[in-house]
């Protein structure tokens, strides 16, 4: 297990499970970047389209709205494994100089609620999944332009599924760690 700096936010621990986990969480996230480069492509198309054609392109804004949702869920497993996730650390720092075994639970604790919410966004995720495949849910303007709806959930449901499991590795490392008094050396 690798040491942590005592002023960033943790880090996978080693291990095969976690490099496979910080490998797919890595595809995900050029993906994601990927879907970025698409919707300002298309973000850019529409409006030369519109101001110098005269032509936009058809649901442009629905196919945005639909693509920003996936690509942050794509992002945020990666965000999770590498410990880049948006958080305050003031009091853990200040409490980690005082005592890192208690920074480490309260780390902890932090994690296992994250595990807990990607867990109920999940559960109620796999339906959205299947009513909008079996309801051929689209995205876009009904009679000028749609596409399935079911690819940006699916990314949706995948990002939780991943950054699920991110949160449970760094609550599992974090508590190894806090169980053991602090880093190995």
């Amino acid at each position: 297990m690798s040491t942590l700096d005592e002023t960033t936010p943790p880090a996978l621990p080693g291990g095969v499970l976690a490099r496979a986990m910080s490998g797919i969480a890595l595809v995900l996230a050029i993906l994601g970047g990927a879907g970025t480069l698409g919707i300002m492509a298309l973000i850019n198309a529409d409006v030369i389209g519109r101001s110098f054609f005269d032509h936009p392109i058809p649901a442009t804004a629905e196919i945005v709205s639909a693509a920003i949702v996936a690509i942050v869920f794509l992002q945020l497993p990666n965000a999770t494994a590498e410990g880049r996730n948006v958080r305050s650390d003031m009091f853990l720092t200040r409490l980690r100089a005082r005592s890192p075994r208690a920074a480490d639970w309260v780390d902890c604790v932090h994690h296992l609620f994250g595990t807990m919410i990607l867990a109920i966004l999940m559960y109620y995720m796999g339906p959205e999944i299947i009513d909008s495949i079996e309801g051929r849910e689209t995205v876009g303007l009904y009679g000028i332009w749609s596409m399935p709806r079911w690819p940006f959930v699916t990314c949706v449901l995948i990002g939780c599924i991943m950054t699920l499991a991110a949160y449970a590795l760094l609550t599992a490392g974090l508590a190894l760690r806090a169980a053991r008094g602090g880093p190995r050396p």
